[in-house]
């Protein structure tokens, strides 16, 4: 059994970043990750969507992130990016390696890893952060029809939607963003949302212009309702103000209406989670949870966010906590996190 000084369950930014500042800190450390290096942003980001948060805010491991254009940075640049931090900063990350149980020793915890091919092995780690994210699955609207296989969650690449009646619910970035590449791609593309319009922090170059397509009729805007069943060609909607029912015809569905995270990890630890959003219970100062010698990092504080206010940018002050906690030393009295309005 590998022995280790840290296990860093994550290899996000923000698991990537701890990493370094461990480093820095003369800590060892491994990186395991169920998917590749930048999972969520790999899984979840369209081709070419750009993120809301310029790149200078995206960088970590002390490492510039270049964009050519000067631009907002793409999912596919920034991965790239990440590989780089990896290879330049020589940290030890293990991918496909899915964490699947932990059982706490006198000196640390023994972990079990399990790979694709349904090989398992374990290793033996003083101590653990975990620093896995908030976004493992979609969230469920509950209601009739959302299992049919005409239903989808990710916007994956918008041509396979050409020629086709779509019907977007959500009126947040993804839901507007899917509709603008929906509708570039030809697609017959119709938003639900339950507010009467848009949602207001929208990222600001997208905003006007789908608000733009949907006055011009380009789009089709069924706000203020709710989808109340999914059927195979139609989805039946209720006006939220007058309580009327009617059908869209359709042939697909995206429902774009955010995610939840997976508590799992943090039970399999002992982690106490508290609070509407089931979020982890940590000392701020250290990031250290309620089970000692395990930390929390990156996006994995805020449990399921339903108004985002932890991203990688505010999470940049974790990593430098946590080494100070492991040395000894007293909590930075600078953080390099920036706080974001509630949006």
């Amino acid at each position: 059994m590998q022995r280790i000084n840290v296990l860093i369950i994550g290899a996000g930014p923000i698991g990537l970043e701890v990493g370094y500042w461990l480093q820095d800190a003369g800590i060892s450390s491994l990186n395991v990750d169920a998917g590749e290096i930048g999972h969520t942003i790999a899984r979840l980001f369209p081709p070419s969507t750009r993120f809301f948060s310029s790149p200078e805010r995206l960088a970590i491991a002390g490492i510039d992130c270049p964009v050519p254009t000067q631009e907002k940075i793409t999912g596919e640049e920034y991965l790239a990016y990440l590989r780089s931090v990896v290879i330049t900063r020589q940290l030890e990350v293990w991918t496909f390696n899915r964490v699947t149980a932990a059982t706490k020793v006198e000196d640390g915890f023994v972990v079990t890893l399990s790979e694709p091919s349904g090989g398992t092995h374990q290793v033996h780690a003083a101590k653990v952060v975990i620093a896995c994210g908030g976004t493992h699955r979609p969230r469920a609207l509950g209601i009739p029809g959302e299992s049919l296989g005409h239903v989808q969650n990710a916007l994956g690449d918008p041509h396979r939607f050409f020629g086709r009646r779509v019907l977007i619910i959500g009126g947040k970035n993804s839901a507007v963003e899917s509709a603008l590449r929906c509708w570039r791609a030809h697609a017959d593309v119709t938003i639900s949302y339950r507010q009467n319009c848009i949602y207001e922090r929208v990222k600001y170059w997208l905003r006007p212009e789908v608000e733009s397509l949907i006055q011009e009729g380009r789009i089709r805007s069924c706000m203020p309702t709710r989808p109340l069943e999914i059927h195979p060609h139609h989805v039946v909607l209720e006006n939220v103000e007058t309580c009327e029912q009617f059908n869209v015809p359709i042939d697909d569905v995206l429902l774009q209406i955010g995610y939840e995270q997976d508590d799992t990890l943090f039970r399999m630890f002992g982690v106490d989670c508290a609070g509407q959003q089931n979020a982890p219970v940590f000392n701020s100062d250290t990031m250290e949870s309620s089970v000692p010698g395990v930390f929390i990092a990156g996006t994995a504080i805020a449990g399921t966010q339903h108004r985002y206010k932890a991203y990688i940018e505010t999470s940049h002050g974790h990593g430098p906590r946590i080494a100070a906690a492991m040395t000894g030393a007293p909590p930075p009295k600078v953080d390099a996190a920036r706080v974001l309005p509630e949006g």
